[in-house]
């Protein structure tokens, strides 16, 4: 939706107006992005350690990258790892 036309040009700024300025993912994707490089993510979290990140990175003057990490563990109660 961010990349492509599906949504309106509008529509398309707004969300990814949204997920740049999201927080949640402070300590995964974007804790490895080089300086100058945008980002914009949308994480999610669940049982068995499970933890997600999606992400549109914008290097300086390059094409936009687009980045999906999921993570889980074979305990349900497991705690996140974040650094993966």
């Amino acid at each position: 939706f961010t990349l492509g036309d599906v949504l309106s040009t509008e529509k398309r700024d707004l969300l990814i107006d949204w997920m740049k300025r999201n927080t949640t993912g402070d300590n995964l994707i974007r804790a490895g992005v080089p300086g100058g490089w945008e980002v914009a993510d949308k994480t999610g979290s669940g049982s068995y350690g499970t933890r997600n990140d999606i992400a549109i990175i914008w290097p300086p003057n390059k094409k936009p990258i687009v980045l999906a990490i999921l993570s889980n563990h074979d305990k349900e109660d497991a705690k996140y790892d974040d650094k993966l």
